[in-house]
């Protein structure tokens, strides 16, 4: 039996000799279906086993249907491959074997919501010396402590790989540590997500993470990094406001959303980002700033020279806080982006909304909010411009 809870309980030994009657699965299918979703050269490879169970009108088989999908991958390299919450059987370690060698040429590389056995990886990493892959995704796909220990020997021996996302894949505050070994250790790692850090029995230990996250920033270059979900607090922003403050930064991308920063984190980082300047995108939303964060924000935003996307969105600012940010693009706006929508306003809000956009001073794809003039309150008031 396989070592993986599977979903169609595959029993070699009671295993139907044809298949239940329902629409006939082939290479050609997946071929036409390639063609409903991409363009010439049809080099971009997706599979959902959601989409393929409403189609075909029944279940996914492990091996029958994983088998069709590695020759279809076998004979028509692919430059990205795309497969959400399959999973992978390690009973054919030879059809395993395939599978590991048909990713070989793939760019990018998305294995979702999926269930690999250990062998998977061991393959990736005897593989990963000859690999194209520049970007792995195996966002939402439970890794384990082995798992993680041989990803970490995969990120050191690759050579092209370029970005890594193990988001919400159940990773802890201990095999994290690894993962950070390896995309430190790596030739080229520069963009790293790992959302959703647990701490298993105890709580999540941000201190020590954020220790471990700071040491890599500071010695691994990397210029994009997102922490999701992780239950960060304001004292964890340090380390982070440290590196920012440094002129040779070479952080871009920070995503930090749905954490607990407050307004205490807020001014650690905007006051990093107009010191080093070097920061092109900052997303804070959905971590409770309140007013007094987002009057942090107002003071030292026209001093971010480079920030280009600011995402502030849910995050209980007050109005007073709100129009103080809005009053700060007295200049042409540098910002591409900045979303506010929320928070608090009142009519005041709406009024420089309105005056901003009116004199293009903002465009209105530069804000995720508009103005609307309201006869029952027979004034200005803002709303959500999507």
């Amino acid at each position: 039996m396989c070592e993986v809870v599977l979903p169609c309980n595959y029993n070699p030994l009671d295993c139907p000799s044809s298949p239940p009657k329902s629409r006939l699965f082939s290479i050609l299918m997946l071929y036409c279906w390639q063609r409903e979703y991409d363009k010439r050269p049809y080099k971009h490879f997706q599979f959902k086993i959601l989409d393929f169970e409403e189609r075909i009108g029944r279940r996914y088989h492990c091996i029958r249907d994983f088998g069709l999908i590695v020759n279809y991958l076998l004979k028509r390299p692919q430059i990205s491959v795309s497969i959400t919450g399959v999973p992978i059987s390690n009973w054919d370690s030879h059809l395993l074997k395939k599978f590991a060698h048909s990713l070989i040429r793939a760019w990018y590389i998305e294995l979702k919501l999926c269930r690999l056995p250990l062998e998977f990886f061991v393959m990736m990493r005897l593989n990963a010396p000859s690999m194209d892959v520049c970007s792995l995704s195996l966002e939402g796909t439970p890794l384990s402590d082995e798992d993680v220990r041989v990803l970490r020997e995969f990120l050191i021996a690759s050579q092209s790989l370029r970005i890594l996302n193990v988001s919400h894949c159940s990773l802890t505050q201990y095999n994290f540590a690894m993962i950070a070994d390896g995309v430190y250790k790596s030739k080229g790692v520069r963009t790293l997500n790992a959302s959703r850090l647990l701490g298993i029995s105890l709580s999540l230990d941000t201190e020590k993470v954020m220790s471990v996250v700071g040491s890599l920033i500071m010695h691994n270059g990397l210029e994009e990094l997102t922490l999701e979900f992780c239950e960060l607090t304001a004292q964890d922003m340090e380390p982070i406001a440290e590196y920012l403050r440094k002129t040779s930064s070479n952080l871009r991308r920070l995503r930090l959303s749905s954490n607990l920063i407050s307004a205490d984190g807020a001014f650690f980082l905007m006051r990093g980002m107009s010191i080093g300047g070097r920061l092109e995108l900052l997303d804070i939303s959905h971590n409770s700033i309140g007013s007094h964060g987002g009057e942090w924000v107002s003071r030292y935003i026209a001093s971010c020279r480079k920030l280009h996307f600011l995402y502030l969105h849910n995050n209980d600012i007050g109005a007073f806080a709100i129009n103080q940010i809005l009053l700060s693009f007295k200049k042409k706006c540098k910002l591409d982006y900045m979303s506010l929508y929320g928070n608090e306003f009142d009519s005041r809000s709406a009024m420089i909304v309105r005056r901003l956009l009116d004199s293009e001073v903002v465009l209105p794809s530069e804000l995720d909010i508009s103005y609307t003039y309201d006869e029952s309150l027979q004034t200005y008031r803002v709303v959500p411009w999507r």
